[in-house]
């Protein structure tokens, strides 16, 4: 597969948010307009969140009901984030191969400006630098004025230098401050985010701000959505087919901002909750916040928001995690042996810090050996899928995708409300890595979850590509229908 490999795992936890939902809210009558929780457990995150915010006042202070609904809005944008994440890694690798394999003979100078950038979003950027050389000789003024600014940058990277560079169009001056790693506050009053590129570079540099932005990010994030509907542009090579791209840094970008959103609304959450203590203690939210900065690579502030006095058997996994993350990997492993010799007789909790060993991709036989033993006491989607990565880790592919099966009821195949879709992300990037032959389920897959998630269409349409040429010998022309 043009020298995929399989990627060092970003993947976030699978198993925690052990919040109960029956024990944040009272017992709810459905209305006209649907009901939050079952929304969320069917994996509806955006219908629950819409509903969760009606339920909000636009300022404090709140009263118990509506402090439930803002604790379920943040575990909402929790799991938009991370879901998020990791189709942005599956997205990456579909990418590569799509722009570098599948669209490599067709000459296309938009398809080598796609590829730099997902070059150099893994940091290749010597590949990236060269990928926008090619595509500004080739296409000229057919190539978005971006395509120097990531040169710039990829130049600049190479030699760990600042990049230097005055763009003249507003997607490109955009996309200089969102790759500069841009605040809010240096946004230059007056300058619009007037195209859907620069949309989307705006909420990513709203993400960043060290101070909560709810309002600003969440229309931020509606406006990205509705542009991710459509692709960002379109060649027409002649022969009756048509190639669409996408940017790349979409799903990035989303899932930072989720992850903003619901790190903000805890922080909210813990200063409107100090009136209803018996609710505070169920709601855990400093557990939650260092879960939130444990995703956005946040960890020392996620060690702040643990502290030292809650001494749970998720907090101490959460603080391995983030030790783990810090490089400090022999305090993660006492932390994790500990919690393991405490509920030796707690399947759940030894697949947990099995998941842990995974996640910070440390000591895989250990992890391995942990799995095994809760899967010997009790099954069910969770256990294999830790099994699966951990043995994907290993190289161990083949097996990997047996435990995924395992977990997978093929009687509610790509049903998101009955199969969580992180479970069929995994799965299928598994599939991707190890088996060509199966290329037309992920195809299918893809195709359920761009529906419920519009954002990760430029998922479905790749693997598409990649799928069709495998069958077809890579005859582009073929594959590329105009409205198919």
């Amino acid at each position: 597969m043009f020298g995929l490999e399989p990627r060092k795992s970003i993947l976030p936890n699978m198993i925690f948010l052990r919040i109960s939902l029956f024990s944040i809210f009272v017992p709810v009558i459905s209305g006209a307009l649907g009901d939050p929780v079952d929304f969320f457990k069917r994996h509806r995150y955006e219908e629950a969140s819409a509903l969760w915010e009606k339920e909000i006042p636009k300022s404090p202070p709140y009263d118990e009901k509506s402090l439930r609904a803002l604790k379920g809005l943040s575990m909402a944008y929790h799991l938009q984030g991370r879901l998020y994440q990791r189709l942005h890694e599956f997205s990456m690798a579909l990418l590569e191969e799509y722009y570098a394999g599948v669209l490599s003979e067709a000459g296309s100078p938009l398809t080598l400006y796609y590829l730099g950038q997902v070059q150099f979003q893994a940091e290749k950027y010597g590949l990236a630098a060269a990928s926008m050389e090619k595509a500004k000789k080739l296409g000229g003024g057919k190539v978005p004025e971006s395509g120097d600014v990531f040169l710039a940058f990829a130049r600049a990277r190479q030699k760990k230098a600042e990049a230097s560079i005055s763009p003249k169009s507003i997607a490109a001056q955009w996309q200089v401050m969102d790759l500069m790693g841009a605040l809010p506050s240096a946004i230059p009053a007056g300058l619009e985010a007037d195209t859907p590129r620069a949309r989307r570079c705006r909420l990513s540099i709203l993400s960043r701000s060290p101070v909560p932005m709810i309002g600003e990010i969440g229309a931020a994030i509606r406006g990205v959505r509705q542009d991710a509907e459509s692709p960002e542009l379109s060649q027409d090579p002649g022969k009756n087919t048509q190639i669409d791209f996408y940017d790349p840094y979409l799903l990035e970008s989303l899932s930072r901002a989720y992850l903003a959103l619901a790190k903000w609304s805890q922080v909210l959450l813990s200063e409107e909750e100090k009136r209803f203590p018996d609710l505070a203690q169920r709601f855990n939210t400093n557990r939650g916040l260092a879960e939130d900065c444990l995703l956005l690579g946040q960890f020392q502030e996620g060690l702040n928001f643990l502290g030292e006095i809650d001494k749970s058997v998720d907090a101490r996994m959460i603080r391995a995690k983030l030790l783990g993350k810090m490089g400090k990997i022999a305090e993660a492993k006492d932390l994790l042996e500990g919690v393991f010799k405490e509920s030796a007789k707690n399947p759940a909790v030894i697949r947990d810090v099995a998941e842990c060993y995974y996640f910070l991709s440390i000591d895989a036989d250990r992890g391995l050996q942990l799995a095994a033993l809760a899967l010997k006491e009790k099954d069910g989607s969770t256990y294999y899928r830790v099994k699966a990565g951990l043995l994907m880790e290993k190289g161990q592919s083949s097996d990997a995708l047996l435990e995924y099966g395992k977990g997978y009821k093929i009687e509610f195949r790509n049903r998101i409300d009955q199969i969580d879709p992180e479970y069929m992300l995994d799965y299928s990037f598994a599939i991707f890595l190890t088996n060509k032959m199966r290329y037309d389920e992920i195809v299918e897959t893809m195709y359920h979850l761009q529906k419920a998630f519009p954002a990760c269409r430029q998922m479905h349409y790749a693997m598409q590509g990649i799928s069709a040429a495998l069958a077809r010998g890579y005859e582009v022309q073929t594959i590329f229908r105009k409205g198919g």
